[in-house]
């Protein structure tokens, strides 16, 4: 006999469209390749021993017989046939700050080791490739794995799964904003998701061709801001994006009143110059979370796919501390943990995507703070 591949799968950070695609994929392509595949019913807390559930892991399977076979014999199944495109998880998927402490740390890897793992993948964002790199350091003897699943797609050198249809969706939003405030003359600033990053909200935004886009990072000046307004003020209708990351520590101060990136941004304008009247209202829309239980693209399943061979290609060789990539049809391969580092930045060359009104005290602005200038 063989020897006995046992896989499991954590889920961990904030919702993003793929992730079940991300499991249907690890699972189909386990099951060709002798792996019992299991995925950790709430994530990292499922380890620990801090899970709220009854159940701690769950059997990941293709076919539906046999998982009516593994469920009679009491072992927790579930078959993904058909859940390729679901939105959301069936396992719980959320931040779990506690994984920070050691004591935690250590007590997933001894579950771990005592479950008999001799693979583990995580599949989340950055803080959730933290978590498998702390896990790894603990179980050398464990090859590790990690899928790139978020919005925000921050980790350099890879598309995440979720990433192009959060952007879709969020233009798909936008977009139907721009043309309301085209037929009714009004200003809408909508926020959007991105904490640390823009590249969210620019590519949703430039997508829906939004006049303003405002993302992370951005420190208007009084001139800039009046400038703005006074642009805004010419306007009969206007789409303005603002992700929600936006002067979060500025917005901190004002609690326990809670101010969103759009409310806020809409009272510096108002501070600066910027009027409503009976016929142009200016409306503030979050839009920050809603798009997490979407489902993915077509294009993302596929792409999950892809990085599932890939990564296994890589276990099967051997290799340990991998990250599948895909950056395009022709670009998609293996990457080493070491290699990967967090990137919330965006491009200077994308930065000119954001003002349509072609303000030219924010171009100036961002000429010199964000392109060296």
């Amino acid at each position: 006999m063989g020897e006995t591949k046992k896989v499991l799968l954590i889920f961990d950070g904030g919702n993003a469209p793929g992730y079940t695609a991300v499991a249907t994929s690890l699972t189909e392509e386990g099951d060709k390749r002798g792996y019992k595949v299991y995925a950790a019913f709430e994530g990292l807390r499922s380890l620990t021993g801090d899970h709220i559930s009854d159940d701690r892991l769950i059997r990941l399977v293709m076919s539906r017989r046999q998982s009516w076979k593994l469920n009679a014999k009491g072992i927790h199944t579930l078959s993904l046939y058909r859940a390729m495109d679901q939105p959301g998880s069936d396992f719980r998927s959320e931040r779990y700050p506690d994984f920070g402490k050691p004591e935690k740390q250590k007590a997933a890897a001894d579950y771990i080791r005592e479950m008999e793992f001799t693979h583990v993948i995580g599949i989340g964002g950055n803080g959730t490739l933290k978590g498998v790199k702390c896990l790894n350091a603990l179980l050398p003897d464990i090859q590790a794995g990690f899928i790139n699943v978020s919005v925000d797609s921050d980790i350099h050198g890879d598309i995440a799964v979720g990433y192009l249809t959060g952007a879709e969706e969020g233009a798909t939003i936008a977009r139907g904003l721009f043309d309301d405030a085209y037929t009714h003359k009004r200003m809408y600033i909508l926020e959007m998701m991105g904490r640390d990053s823009g590249k969210h909200a620019i590519m949703s935004g430039a997508s829906a061709r939004a006049h303003l886009i405002i993302i992370p990072g951005l420190k208007f000046t009084g001139e800039v801001l009046a400038d703005m307004a006074a642009r805004l003020a010419e306007a009969d209708h206007a789409l303005i994006i603002v992700a929600e990351g936006y002067e979060k520590e500025e917005r901190a101060k004002l609690l326990p009143e809670r101010v969103d990136a759009a409310m806020y941004f809409k009272g510096q304008l108002m501070a600066h110059g910027l009027k409503e009247t009976p016929v142009r209202r200016v409306i503030t829309e979050p839009f920050s979370r809603y798009l997490r239980g979407v489902r993915p693209l077509h294009i993302e399943c596929a792409i999950a796919f892809l990085k599932a061979f890939n990564l296994y290609d890589a276990f099967d060789k051997g290799m340990t501390q991998v990250m599948p990539y895909y950056l395009g049809e022709t670009e998609h391969g293996i990457r080493h943990f070491d290699e990967l580092e967090t990137s919330n930045t965006v491009d200077p060359r994308m930065m000119d995507l954001i003002d349509r009104f072609n303000i030219p005290s924010l171009r100036e602005y961002i000429r010199r703070e964000f392109k060296g200038g």
